[in-house]
């Protein structure tokens, strides 16, 4: 376990050995300055830089910190590291008189505190190092790794080199560091990430680089060979005082070098930003087209956007509704200054037959003193599908500031990802109300299909024969058979006003009305007249009913009806078509007394092979594709020619014959058919 801990943490391992080692080899050396043990404690520095490298590496890689964030962290680390010196002054002198003395106990105590201070440095120095590696290939056009390469090994032969021969000749460590220099010099330059931020990130990195610039140059002084500091790190080793010098000069370069390059990009950070926010919004369109998204929202982000990409003030949309113009969505402007604009550029004929972004200026018009906002400049580009503009998209400036020909270039391509975008909502839209109206209709038609008789009931008696046919939108016709009388037939036929499931919803109250009445009442009429007044506490004023009850008596041979507004009874007799339209207005048009005062009951004393047939207008007013009606005279023509059939053909005649006539046209109304045949003397 302790061995897969120590695999997992291999350069956590090395670096606290390396550290330990150290701290030995310094204790055990007791001020011996001999080359072995200099270039020894130079190795195991070198190990140490490298396992931290490592760690700190895989740390920024793991925690993907921005750019920004590492020269931030590059500077308090350089901050820290300046604050150390400072502190540790105070007792350097001692603490590198002791750490070079012989072994003693406070020689041990002064290694402790040292190897400390050492660290320090090594860890904030190899953090920096890391950094400027991380810039280093950052955002490169081209990979090119050799001069990182030789950089980082001419650093080590300069450290290595200067330990060797300190005491022999410094010439050779002088011109590797020269030349370690010259690379410094050289990987400085050709910084491509800053291209990447934006103008507020390129102000703070401005700010940054020149305090790492300037605690840079100031810790270089600190470590220059004569100070106490640099004595303190060269106790531990004495390449790695030449590796930190080396460091913090390629800091001071490089850092330096970013400064002015900032300093240099800053005038094009505005222009780049709008660029890049363009390419942004273009692209987030590009993704909108092929989203499900609600059309409010995504009017609302379309001039989100429009005023970010042209740093506009206030955007909105209009949108066309008939000869008029409606605001869809608005940003930063009132309803009061729309309608001023508006009126200004739409309605006056000014931007009359657009076809790309204009821009106008109206800082000397007379509609700038209308607006309650300072506004100078307008942007004004059509939306448009493939034939027609559909609608507009705006975008002001205050204060002065006039668009420019790429700002409405801009704005134009943006209002023709905006247009696509926004029709395609709409088509959704439009889509989604379909579908829910296709499925509000399916329940309709199943409560209507639920509401209406399964089958026709069966009497020696009588003969009876039934047809419906419902409508595409779902009509209000309905009938029902009531048969819970000793030897009478009773019935309803009815049309309700309207159609969809509202309609099937009053079909469903009415069928239990009537259902509950015919139980309790003999009379047509008054169960008519009833009806109606229940219907007054339920029904909607701009809802009526139109309904034929009948009933016949098996004993007597009487049918006895009553109609509320319903299409006419015919009754044929010996091959003549008798038209019975008793009056009756329709349920739910008069609540008052008059309503019963003005429907009137009707008997008819029925004779073998007598026929009634009841319909509703569905049949009548069947259109064809010239939107002329059935009409009664083609159906009274219609049934007279199939006199001598049994029902159900004349049923089946009637029905053919309605549908030759409307042919291909869509069936608007329900169509319902009741005939009767009497078959006692």
């Amino acid at each position: 376990m302790y061995l897969n801990r120590i695999y997992k943490n291999f350069h956590l391992t090395i670096s606290i050995i390396s550290a330990l080692l150290l701290f030995f080899i310094v204790t055990l050396k007791a001020g011996n300055t001999s080359t072995i043990f200099s270039v020894l404690q130079d190795l195991v520095a070198i190990t140490l830089l490298f396992s931290l490298s490592v760690q700190i590496k895989e740390y920024i890689r793991i925690n993907k910190i921005s750019f920004l964030s590492l020269t931030f962290a590059v500077a308090v680390l350089l901050g820290i590291l300046l604050m150390s010196i400072w502190t540790a002054q105070m007792f350097m002198d001692n603490l590198v008189q002791k750490l070079n003395a012989e072994l003693s106990v406070f020689s041990f105590a002064s290694n402790v505190v040292g190897i400390i201070y050492f660290c320090i440095f090594a860890f904030g120095l190899t953090f920096i190092f890391v950094v400027l590696k991380e810039f280093y290939y950052s955002k490169r056009i081209k990979y090119n790794p050799i001069y990182f390469q030789l950089l980082i090994a001419f650093g080590i032969l300069s450290a290595l080199s200067f330990t060797i021969f300190q005491e022999i000749n410094q010439a050779v460590s002088t011109a590797f560091m020269v030349v370690t220099i010259l690379l410094i010099v050289k990987n400085s330059f050709g910084i491509s990430w800053i291209a990447f931020l934006n103008k507020k990130e390129k102000y703070k990195l401005l700010l940054i680089s020149l305090a790492i610039t300037v605690l840079a140059s100031v810790l270089v002084g600190y470590s220059a060979d004569i100070s106490l500091h640099s004595e303190t790190l060269k106790s531990y080793s004495t390449g790695f005082n030449r590796i930190a010098l080396l460091i913090l000069i390629y800091s001071l370069v490089y850092f330096g070098v970013l400064f002015f390059t900032v300093l240099f990009h800053l005038p094009t950070a505005e222009a780049f930003d709008r660029k890049a926010e363009e390419v942004s919004s273009l692209h987030l369109f590009s993704t909108l087209i092929n989203q499900v998204i609600d059309f409010d929202e995504l009017a609302d982000t379309i001039t989100d956007l429009t005023r970010k990409v042209s740093t506009a003030d206030a955007s909105w949309i209009v949108m066309k509704n008939g000869n008029t113009y409606e605001t869809i969505s608005l940003k930063n402007i009132s309803e009061k200054d729309i309608t001023e604009i508006n009126n200004y550029l739409l309605y006056s004929g000014e931007c009359k037959n657009l076809t790309k972004a204009k821009i106008c200026s109206i800082e000397k018009s007379s509609v700038k003193s209308k607006l309650s906002e300072h506004l100078s400049s307008v942007i004004i580009s059509p939306l448009k599908t493939q034939t027609e503009v559909k609608g507009y998209l705006l975008a002001a400036r205050k204060s002065g500031l006039l668009f420019y020909d790429d700002e409405a270039k801009a704005i134009n391509a943006f209002s023709e990802y905006a247009s696509i975008a926004l029709e395609n909502s709409r088509l959704l839209k439009e889509s989604i109300e379909k579908e829910r109206l296709e499925k509000e209709l399916d329940v309709a038609r199943e409560m209507q299909r639920k509401l209406l008789p399964a089958n026709d009931p069966k009497f020696n008696e009588l003969q009876i024969s039934s047809i419906f046919i419902p409508a595409f939108e779902v009509g209000g016709d309905f009938f029902d058979y009531y048969t819970d009388k000793e030897n009478e037939f009773s019935f309803i036929i009815g049309d309700v006003a309207g159609k969809g499931i509202s309609a099937a919803f009053v079909m469903a109250e009415i069928k239990g009305i009537f259902e509950s009445l015919s139980k309790i009442l003999a009379s047509p009429k008054e169960i008519l007249v009833k009806a109606n007044r229940i219907l007054s506490r339920t029904l909607h004023r701009k809802n009526f009913v139109s309904a034929l009850y009948g009933k016949i008596n098996f004993i007597t041979s009487e049918f006895e009806f009553a109609r509320a507004g319903h299409c006419p009874a015919l009754l044929i007799r010996d091959g003549e078509i008798i038209k019975y339209q008793p009056k009756g207005l329709a349920l739910g048009l008069d609540y008052t007394e008059s309503f019963s005062e003005n429907l009137d009951d009707l008997k008819i004393k029925l004779r073998m092979n007598d026929t009634l047939i009841f319909y509703t207008d569905g049949i009548t007013e069947s259109k064809n594709q010239n939107n002329e009606d059935f009409g009664d005279n083609r159906f009274v023509e219609t049934i007279k020619r199939n006199l001598d059939k049994n029902i159900e053909q004349i049923a089946r005649e009637i029905i053919s014959e309605v549908s030759i006539f409307a042919n291909n046209s869509t069936q608007y109304d329900d169509i319902t058919l009741l005939i009767l045949r009497w078959n006692k003397n």
